[in-house]
Parts: structure tokens; sequence; C-alpha cells
């Protein structure tokens, strides 16, 4: 089982390090020579692939806040994102939520929409993840954390799939797995309901302890506090709820669905923390 070096403090802070962390553990053995880190940095696709994501999500996140300095790095990210898709065939969604410790043992085919994915995930070639065409489903998938996806597997539509689940090769996915599930064939069902898939992933992400304060509270209470001020009486509602819905993916950096942006919901702390959860962010 793989193992953080003590360089990740905070996981959700710096993803990008234990997306590298992971790398160097799993391709490495832990080691991060000159040799090894000269193999990762110039020499390993997948790896490229995921550094390409993540530099668009930092960049995307320095533009909002500069919007003239932050111009150039966009520009560079996007020539990036392209060449990314063009060479590798390979294409994360800049809407896509994807928690630290992501590894693609294949990236070639590789396509992930504006989904929500979990910590330490790993995917291999020609895995599909994103909206479901047929019978106007437009949710897409929530995947939890520590799920193994198999080569050409294909999740899709408004699904869950539960922590420590692993989706075997070729499976089709088009309703919620258990957590911790081993899932195969199309449609995809259950062939064994706790399946320990740790030696598959063979890596763990450590978060730190938890602190017991009130951030959480705070957070939710600035996001309420927000909403009240974009409130108007004799306003649309509805429209306020979109614009407190924008609020809440910038700051809690969540993609929401189309059913959370209900004003009865964001407008009171219990359904604000409902709402968050689902999208996969404790509050």
């Amino acid at each position: 089982m793989g193992a953080l070096h003590g360089r990740v403090d905070d996981p959700d802070l710096r993803p990008f390090r234990t997306d590298l962390d992971k790398y160097y553990a799993i391709s490495a053995e832990g080691r991060r020579g000159p040799r090894q880190r000269l193999r990762l940095w110039l020499l390993n696709a997948d790896f490229r692939v995921v550094a390409c994501y993540r530099f668009d999500q930092a960049v995307r996140r320095y533009h909002r806040q500069h919007r003239v300095l932050g111009l150039a790095p966009r520009i560079v990210s996007a020539v990036w994102r392209r060449r990314t898709s063009t060479i590798h065939h390979a294409e994360i969604d800049h809407r896509a939520r994807i928690g630290p410790g992501l590894y693609l043992m294949h990236h070639t085919g590789v396509f992930v929409g504006p989904v929500s994915i979990g910590d330490n995930c790993v995917l291999h070639h020609n895995v599909t993840i994103g909206q479901r065409v047929a019978a106007g489903d437009q949710g897409v998938p929530r995947i939890g954390n520590d799920v193994w996806i198999g080569p050409g597997a294909t999740i899709s539509g408004d699904v869950t799939i539960g922590d420590g689940a692993t989706i075997s090769a070729g499976t089709i996915i088009a309703r919620d797995v258990p957590p911790r599930a081993l899932v195969a064939g199309n449609p995809g069902r259950v062939v064994n309901a706790d399946y320990d898939n740790s030696a598959m992933l063979n890596y763990r992400v450590r978060r730190p302890a938890p602190v017991q304060d009130d951030g959480a509270d705070e957070q939710v209470d600035r996001a309420l506090a927000e909403y009240a001020r974009l409130r108007d009486p004799a306003g649309d509602r509805q429209l306020e709820a979109v614009k407190a819905a924008i609020f809440l993916e910038d700051v809690f950096d969540v993609v929401l669905r189309e059913d959370d942006i209900d004003p009865d919901q964001l407008g009171t702390a219990e359904g604000m923390r409902a709402v968050l959860a689902r999208a996969g962010r404790p509050a």
C-alpha cells in the first residue's frame, strides 16, 4: 500500500501534490531522485494529462480573482488542453470536480465530463464518465472516494458510485453502485457486495485529523448571508437561487445539480448543508 511522504498537509488545498505523491509512490516505488523526476515529468503522458487538468483548475481560480493578469495563463492553459485532447486523446472537463489522488493508469481515450469524483480515484483507458443522452437524463455521475474504474467502462447519467467501489473492465453503469461493491457486465451488476480494492488502488489519501471548530458553520453562515443580500422581496426567487448557487460553486468548489437550485433549500442552513453534502462537500 502506498503512503504519503509527509509533503501534503491538506490534500484539499493541494490536490496536485497528492496526485504527484501518488505517481511517485506507484510509478517509482516512492523514490524521488533526479532519474525518477525526469521520467515522470518528461516521459509519463498519463501524469501530464492529470497535470494539465490541475493547472487549468488553478488558472481558472486565479483568473476569477485577477481578470487581466490571469488572461495569459488562461491562454496557455487552453493551448495545453487542446494539445492534450489532440495528441493524447484524453479530455477532462474543466467543470469536473475531482478530489486529490487522481491516477490515470492509461490515459488514451479517457473522457470525463462535468462530474464529481472523490479522493484516490484510478482511471484506465477508454473510460467515459458523463451525461446520459437517452431518456432526457441531464444528470451527471457522483463518484465517491477510493474508486477503481477499469478499461472501457462507461458511467453515465444521474448515478452515485459509493466509496470503495470497483468497476470492472467493459462495465456499463446506468444505476447506483453501493459502497465497496464489485460490479461487472452490461448493464453493470453487483458480483461481490464487499470487495476490497485497496491492493488495486495501491495508495491511500491521508487527511489531517478533523479540527473541532465552527469553520463549516462559518462558511454556511457566510453563504446564507450572501443569499440574504441577493434576495429581493419583489424579485424572482428562482433567479436569486441561481445567483446563490453560482456563489456556492465558487466558494465551496462544487457543482450543483439543477434540482439543488431551490430557493426553499438554499434559504436555510439545514437545506444549504444538505445541498452541499449531495454535491460531495461536507458541511
